[in-house]
């Protein structure tokens, strides 16, 4: 009798632990005031005609929480790597380099920018995200290897987070892996560039050179052949992507589709009539998101221009958009790729990479 009672309060002892609840989960207390889940209205500027996925509940406290997060590495597994590791504000988000790095090491292609995702409806260069909110969560969970328990643990044990949270999206106010993707999601739907030259133009402030003139003719023609693919940066004010078009642009050489070195939405869609196709990126800030292409194998825009004037390949799944593939390119002369990158250069926002309200709100 005298093992029994010992044997007894330890198997109740250890019913109780195993009815505590997860300790990275903390229930809001009851008494606590409703001011403390109510967070300020903000208003998303919507310069265009078109958005995607919008999450109507924004507040100023979802897209502070989001900068945050988007600059704060304590999502990662080991603290070290934060979406702004890649997403530079001054490089228009993206990192200047050739591939993208997570925390195994470089990717195979190149880091994509996040401006204007505000009227994106699929992500990555092989779209297999449909919404922002989605987009984030793999991005975290592949680049920064993302688990959710641990990166709560820590994020509960800061009274800024803990405060923000419940402010951001009101009760319960808990820190979840769903609050989380959608406050970096809140964050990135503010980074709208829209103040460039070719913006100006289009509002009736400002007037294109003779030389910029030209490179748009060359770009809305057969001439260059450019607007087939890039139509999205006419389509509305702000909204340069070119929402769900994936195209192989005769970049590769290929026999077969087995050929391919990265099959792009292929990999997505499981179709070989998909392989070698990749998402037709924004025209925007050119200026500062060299390298271009998937692979990043560009280091500058009179390197594209080179390519599609005089260096197409064949392929299984080529664009049927690209019209001058049997004559090798456009062959332009040396004014019209002048005329062209001009053009091209009415795109940057200056204003948008210099945006305080981007940079990282630690410093």
């Amino acid at each position: 009798m005298r093992y029994l009672l010992p044997i007894i309060a330890f198997c109740i002892l250890c019913f109780q632990q195993a009815c505590k609840p997860d300790p990275t989960i903390t229930p809001p207390r009851k008494d606590e005031p409703d001011s403390l889940f109510v967070g300020t209205p903000f208003t998303l500027k919507k310069p265009g005609l078109y958005f995607a996925n919008i999450d109507s509940t924004f507040t100023l406290e979802s897209v502070r929480l989001g900068r945050m997060l988007f600059w704060d590495p304590v999502l990662s597994s080991d603290s070290s790597l934060s979406c702004a590791s890649c997403h530079i504000p001054e490089f228009a988000f993206t990192d200047q380099k050739q591939f993208s790095t997570n925390l195994s090491g470089p990717t195979k292609r190149n880091t994509s920018s996040i401006q204007n995702s505000v009227y994106i409806r699929q992500f990555f260069w092989d779209g297999r995200q449909p919404t922002l909110e989605k987009a984030t969560e793999d991005a975290l969970r592949d680049e920064q290897h993302f688990v959710a328990a641990a990166a709560i643990d820590k994020l509960q044990k800061r009274s800024d987070y803990v405060a923000l949270f419940k402010k951001a999206f009101g009760r319960p106010g808990d820190i979840t892996e769903q609050t989380i993707f959608r406050a970096i999601s809140h964050f990135m739907r503010t980074a709208i560039s829209a103040k460039s030259k070719f913006d100006l133009v289009k509002a009736g402030q400002a007037s294109f050179t003779a030389a910029e003139q030209a490179g748009l003719d060359i770009f809305t023609t057969e001439k260059g052949d450019c607007f087939h693919c890039h139509i999205g940066t006419f389509s509305t004010f702000a909204g340069d992507h070119t929402n769900g078009i994936f195209q192989n642009n005769a970049l590769d050489s290929a026999v077969t589709v087995a050929d391919f070195k990265d099959i792009g939405l292929g990999k997505f869609t499981g179709l070989a009539d998909d392989y070698g196709k990749f998402k037709v990126p924004a025209l925007r800030n050119l200026k500062y998101t060299a390298p271009y292409m998937h692979d990043g194998r560009y280091q500058t825009l009179e390197q594209v221009i080179n390519f599609y004037s005089d260096s197409l390949l064949h392929s299984p799944t080529i664009s049927p958009f690209m019209k001058k593939i049997n004559d090798g390119g456009l062959h332009l002369t040396v004014q019209e790729k002048a005329n062209l990158l001009a053009f091209l250069n009415t795109l940057n926002d200056d204003a948008f990479v210099n945006d305080t309200a981007f940079s990282n709100p630690f410093k």
